[in-house]
């Protein structure tokens, strides 16, 4: 988890967080949610179980969870 810091100034300024440069993000896993369209080899985040997929994640068939992580780099948005 990353904290971020807000500027909140004068009573009338509105706060800007500070922006994020993409080498900070680059440790980060991209997650995505069963339902979501996709393309390629997922596994699931909470059991680890491997699926190939062409349309749509379905829940993960071993323990029903609704995360997947991306492995390889064939998957559509």
């Amino acid at each position: 988890m990353t904290r971020v810091a807000l500027d909140v100034g004068e009573a009338g300024d509105v706060p800007v967080a500070p922006a994020t440069s993409l080498p900070e993000l680059a440790d980060f896993v991209e997650f995505f949610a069963a339902g979501s369209d996709a393309s390629g080899e997922y596994r699931c985040a909470d059991c680890g179980y491997g699926a190939v997929v062409q349309r749509v994640l379905p829940p993960c068939p071993m323990c029903r969870g609704a995360v997947w992580e991306r492995r390889g780099s064939r998957s559509v948005r």
